[in-house]
């Protein structure tokens, strides 16, 4: 005998009693009791719902009272953070398909107005709910940080989203065949957006299917990024630290002084220098002397090689060199190596002054 089929479960959640009647005849018809269908007329009932039932995909309306869909959506993420979710709306514009996406919905589409609509809809939710990650090992990885995941989503030119939330902000990063090519935290898009959402102290991540991003805001190579956000989170701490005095433990910043201070210093590159790890220029940026630069990148190599062999304490693939009127920082990898020279913001300001 053949085994029966998976029955799924499918919360509409919807203000619209007659949308919700119409969804709930029309997708029983076509989904051939494989799909049990629950309906619900607001957030507060449909969280009721969940504490006693098993449900595979959760579909809500936005505009609802008392507990609206991108609330409820919120919610769900910290009560339920791998359930399904998507999002169905009369009234859908940009803003709200934002917001939504934001919050961990999958999916966001716009109410059908005719039969045809309906089926489309069921065609998209069915490829959502039977969805399964593709063949491979899984598991959970201990002190893994978020710029190991995103070093090897770009690694292995993958194409993927990662979601990164704490309790005061949350926020995506879009990455397409191993390049990052939006973030947005809040109402923060582009690469403020990343610097600040690496930033985070602590927190949570959640790597979800690739889908188009709104729009496109980042650009440049991924390497550098991942340098950039170290250093913005290293100086982010400092400056914490030395605004908290002595005595006081340092604790996360405010979200806009963060965003602010990563804003300051972005712009205080002086100089970015990417080679792959046999030393052949990937990328320059006002390096003023390039072969000088692979020269040292080379060397630290070498010497790096050396150190790991008599002092076993691990891979040394970084070193920070203070100069007279900035700092630069070298990394090297077997598959790359990287150059990067920035001015301190006391310095840099001193120097406006002058001017």
């Amino acid at each position: 005998m053949n085994a029966p089929a998976k029955q799924y479960q499918l919360l509409f959640v919807d203000d619209d009693g007659d949308f919700l009647a119409m969804i709930q005849d029309f997708f029983a018809s076509l989904g051939e009791k494989i799909w049990q269908i629950h309906c619900v007329t607001s957030a507060d009932q449909a969280l009721e719902l969940l504490k006693v039932r098993k449900i595979d995909l959760v579909v809500s309306d936005v505009n609802m009272p008392m507990l609206d869909g991108i609330q409820f959506l919120h919610i769900l993420n910290r009560s339920h953070p791998d359930l399904k979710k998507a999002v169905i709306t009369a009234n859908a514009t940009e803003e709200k398909r934002s917001a939504c996406l934001a919050e961990g919905a999958e999916l966001f589409i716009e109410k059908p107005r005719s039969p045809e609509g309906l089926r489309s809809i069921f065609i998209m939710l069915e490829e959502l709910i039977t969805w399964t990650p593709r063949e491979g090992f899984q598991g959970v990885l201990r002190r893994v940080g978020l710029q190991d995941v995103i070093q090897m989503e770009c690694l292995g030119r993958n194409s993927s989203i990662l979601e990164i939330h704490n309790q005061q902000l949350r926020g995506r990063v879009y990455i397409e065949d191993g390049r990052i090519i939006h973030a947005q935290a809040g109402d923060r898009v582009g690469e403020n957006a990343f610097y600040e959402l690496l930033s985070l102290p602590s927190g949570e991540f959640q790597l979800h299917p690739f889908e188009l991003p709104p729009k496109r805001s980042i650009d440049g190579q991924w390497e550098f990024l991942l340098m950039e956000s170290a250093r913005v989170r290293d100086e982010t701490i400092a400056a914490q630290a030395s605004a908290n005095g002595p005595a006081s433990a340092p604790g996360p910043a405010p979200a806009d002084k963060s965003s602010a201070l990563a804003a300051d210093l972005a712009a205080q590159v002086e100089e970015t220098l990417i080679c792959s790890g046999q030393g052949e220029p990937l990328y320059a940026w006002q390096c003023p002397n390039t072969s000088a630069r692979i020269t040292l990148l080379q060397n630290v190599a070498q010497q790096a090689a050396s150190l790991s062999q008599l002092i076993p304490l691990g891979n040394f693939d970084r070193l920070e060199i203070q100069l007279a009127d900035s700092r630069a920082v070298a990394q090297v990898k077997t598959d790359r190596m990287v150059f990067v020279r920035v001015s301190s913001g006391s310095e840099k300001t001193a120097r406006q002054s002058n001017e």
